[in-house]
């Protein structure tokens, strides 16, 4: 009786996505992120304002104050659009959704002591969104810093090619999972900060380190493909 062979299981291998599921699959990861940062702001601007560290309008005045920073802007370089218009697009939108329960929560915060908390989760909402509309306006400038950052990696693998330097992948790839972290810690620092801070001072030296990392990825490329 002649015995069966065992055939070796094939591992199954994942089919890589499409570019449809890839795009729908980003497009709700960054709205779960944002839902999440939306729920940590409001917990902290209600923790604070129970545990006394500020007052019940400090969302407001952060509101105010980050207001003024975007009508201080009068239009982005290498775009169309004025920051102001978008802003007021956005809160029109929020506005829509829980105007009407803004309206009744400022009407009775004088005897409703639950009004206030009320108040601060819109508005710390409101700043959310406004700070995320800062955050789309900085992208140019990041696009920009990665075109200078790519041209200037891409001479220095030229040199690294051409005189025979060592091939290192370890800091290739040791800085390469570092390029997007970097943007997503700032960004999620800068909605999630509990008092205001001028943009700038927040993305420039984001900037800065994106464009040193993405030097060093580039101009650590393999020398020969």
């Amino acid at each position: 009786m002649s015995e069966r062979v065992a055939k070796p299981v094939q591992p199954q291998t994942e089919k890589p996505k499409g570019v449809l599921a890839q795009s729908l699959s980003w497009t709700m990861g960054v709205i779960g992120a944002l839902l999440v940062t939306i729920a940590i702001s409001i917990v902290v601007e209600l923790t604070g304002i129970a545990a006394g560290w500020w007052h019940g309008g400090h969302a407001a005045g952060l509101l105010f104050v980050e207001r003024g920073y975007i009508e201080g802007i009068e239009q982005i370089p290498l775009i169309s659009f004025k920051p102001v218009v978008v802003a007021d697009h956005a809160e029109e939108r929020v506005h829509a959704v829980v105007g009407s329960i803004y309206q009744d929560a400022l009407g009775t915060q004088d005897s409703d002591p639950l009004s206030v908390y009320l108040l601060g989760a819109i508005n710390i909402t409101h700043l959310v969104v406004l700070r995320l509309v800062v955050t789309l306006f900085t992208l140019p400038g990041y696009l920009v810093v990665a075109l200078a950052a790519v041209i200037d990696g891409g001479v220095r693998r030229d040199i690294r090619k051409y005189t025979g330097e060592h091939e290192s992948s370890y800091i290739f790839h040791g800085t390469k999972r570092w390029v997007l972290p970097g943007i997503m810690g700032t960004v999620s620092l800068y909605l999630l900060l509990p008092f205001s801070v001028y943009p700038a001072l927040v993305f420039a030296p984001s900037m800065v380190l994106f464009g040193y990392l993405l030097y060093v990825v580039t101009g650590r490329f393999k020398k020969f493909i």
